[in-house]
């Protein structure tokens, strides 16, 4: 059996969130967007400096699978969610569940009564699970390419 700790993000997390991120997009998004969209969306490498700029100040939490970073979600002051990704090789594993589970407690705890996010097609069926919904599908531009994403929310009781 696999030891997963959940943990808040650290700055110095940055770095394994870029290939954490770049992985996730080039191959767990795969069947969900073009080669194109994925070299858009997260390049053609991890890109480490932009992370350490992204994670400065970033909250939210980490998921270590026997000692080693296997995906992040984010949580800002009003409830949005701008970054949710695992690794592919712990997809389907409730990596990102375990780690959803402690974003919503600590939602509640801040007083947040409305989580949002903008979900990829990859995103949509996950957080649907969780009890969310679709507001809006959106299509938004990057680098040159149009992805498709959803505005979703939900409310805590």
């Amino acid at each position: 059996m696999e030891k997963l700790l959940i943990r808040a993000l650290r700055k110095e997390d940055s770095r394994s969130a870029a290939v954490v991120f770049f992985e996730a997009v080039h191959r767990g998004a795969a069947g969900h967007y073009s080669r194109e969209q994925r070299l858009a969306w997260a390049g053609p490498e991890p890109d480490p400096e932009r992370w350490d700029r992204v994670f400065d100040g970033l909250e939210g939490f980490a998921a270590e699978v026997d000692g080693e970073f296997a995906g992040f979600l984010s949580l800002d002051g009003e409830g949005y969610i701008d970054f949710a990704f695992v690794h592919p090789d712990h997809a389907g594993t409730g990596v990102a569940w375990q780690i959803y589970q402690k974003i919503e407690q600590d939602a509640r705890e801040r007083g947040i009564g409305k989580l949002t996010t903008n979900a990829s097609r990859v995103a949509r069926p996950f957080f649907e699970r969780q009890g969310w919904s679709v507001e809006r599908e959106q299509q938004v531009e990057r680098n040159g390419a149009t992805l498709t994403n959803f505005r979703m929310s939900r409310l805590l009781s």
